[in-house]
């Protein structure tokens, strides 16, 4: 029902991410290859920092073999994820889908908030904020007009009985509900005739 799909919205849009990014046939320029890459790698090296690593351990991991192994390792992700960035814009573009501003300025607002206003670059966030929003939007465009096939892959080869069991019971709970306010509306519906 509506309620178990929500649960698997994020799986569902990795899902349709992986069928874009399959079905569009384009080559990636390195240059945006190595820019991603860059970003990230520094990104990377942010983290370690903020995380307590040295500045020294850092600066020896800090090389140009380093970096190309890096992007060598992030190079698949990278592609993927420009096809999926083409293919959202141009499917929100013929489709002609718009993230409203409010929503955008909702977002951007709880982001501030989190981060403090000291840290916060609007002019390099807002971009990725309407970026997310739209992929989102399209996702859900995509949901409502195609035939998704649902696949359940037990990623570790394993049944989980006691998920299986509490799913059934909470969905054969909410039928039983629906049921009874069904009925109760159908007896309030007979008795006001």
């Amino acid at each position: 029902d509506e309620e178990d799909l929500k649960e698997f919205v994020d799986e569902r849009n990795k899902a349709l991410a992986a069928s874009l990014a399959d079905r569009l046939n384009c080559d990636v320029p390195d240059t945006i290859v190595t820019n991603q890459a860059r970003d990230k790698y520094s990104l990377m090296m942010t983290d370690f920092r903020d995380n307590g690593m040295a500045d020294e351990e850092i600066k020896k991991m800090i090389s140009p073999e380093n970096f190309l192994k890096y992007k060598e390792i992030e190079k698949p992700d990278i592609v993927r994820d420009f096809k999926v960035s083409m293919a959202t814009d141009e499917i929100a573009r013929l489709e002609g889908i718009e993230v409203p501003s409010n929503a955008v300025d909702e977002q951007m607002a709880n982001l501030r908030k989190e981060a403090g206003d000291d840290e916060f670059d609007e002019a390099k966030i807002r971009p990725n904020v309407e970026s997310t929003l739209l992929r989102r939007q399209v996702f859900d465009f995509l949901n409502e007009h195609s035939s998704l096939e649902v696949e359940y892959v037990d990623e570790d080869g394993e049944f989980d009985e006691q998920m299986m069991s509490k799913l059934a019971e909470e969905s054969l709970e909410r039928e039983k509900q629906l049921a009874e306010k069904e009925a109760a509306e159908a007896a309030a519906a007979a008795a006001a005739t």
